[in-house]
């Protein structure tokens, strides 16, 4: 496959674009990894509410459970501390379930902004760099066929403005096979697509 264009000005912009897109999806990666942490940082909210709901959860248990061994009254003084005890239970799922909610909330979206900026970049990146990639490579490996001069030729002679400036008899010398013209021809479209080509043989 060809990747640069052989103008040494087009093959700077190519690298130069190449670079840009790379250091992009750096800078993509970093910053969806920067938006998951701080998001993940608002979990530490949930963390404490559960700890903290758990540790009240267990002292009231504990406090009930100790207030039941009471003759006679420990039963009913305990059972507000027990419903007491069940409402910090839940506070405490609460808290853990905001902590889970927010770190998939953050995991979504830091990877949802990166994988958006890197599409974007490779959208970017074919646009300008995938239509020579596909043209160049054709022009090459039509170029390497039996044939192959010939066939730019004539693709040179149809489409590029430049094959006018080889003569106005190039059709009737194309037409007659003329070696040079079909040599020109064939450099001139592999040229226009910005491959390299051979310095012609002087005898």
């Amino acid at each position: 496959m060809v990747f640069y264009d052989a103008r040494p000005i087009r093959t700077a912009g190519q690298v130069l674009l190449d670079v840009v897109v790379v250091a992009g999806m750096v800078a993509a990666v970093l910053l969806g990894r920067s938006v998951s942490a701080s998001i993940s940082a608002l979990a530490d909210i949930g963390t404490r509410v559960h700890d903290q709901g758990t540790a009240f959860q267990e002292q009231l248990s504990s406090t009930a459970t100790a207030l039941e061994k009471v003759p006679f009254i420990g039963k009913s003084v305990s059972a507000p501390l027990q419903d007491a005890s069940q409402s910090a239970q839940r506070i405490a799922a609460a808290g853990a379930e905001q902590q889970q909610e927010t770190l998939h909330v953050a995991h979504l979206l830091g990877t949802s902004s990166t994988a958006v900026l890197i599409i974007v970049l490779v959208v970017v990146w074919i646009r300008y760099r995938g239509g020579f990639i596909r043209l160049a490579t054709l022009t090459q490996r039509l170029g390497q066929q039996p044939d192959g001069a010939e066939l730019l030729a004539v693709r040179a002679l149809t489409t590029r403005n430049a094959a006018g400036r080889l003569g106005v008899d190039v059709v009737d010398r194309w037409r007659h096979r003329d070696p040079e013209v079909i040599r020109a021809l064939a450099d001139l479209e592999r040229r226009s697509t910005g491959l390299r080509v051979a310095p012609s043989r002087t005898s």
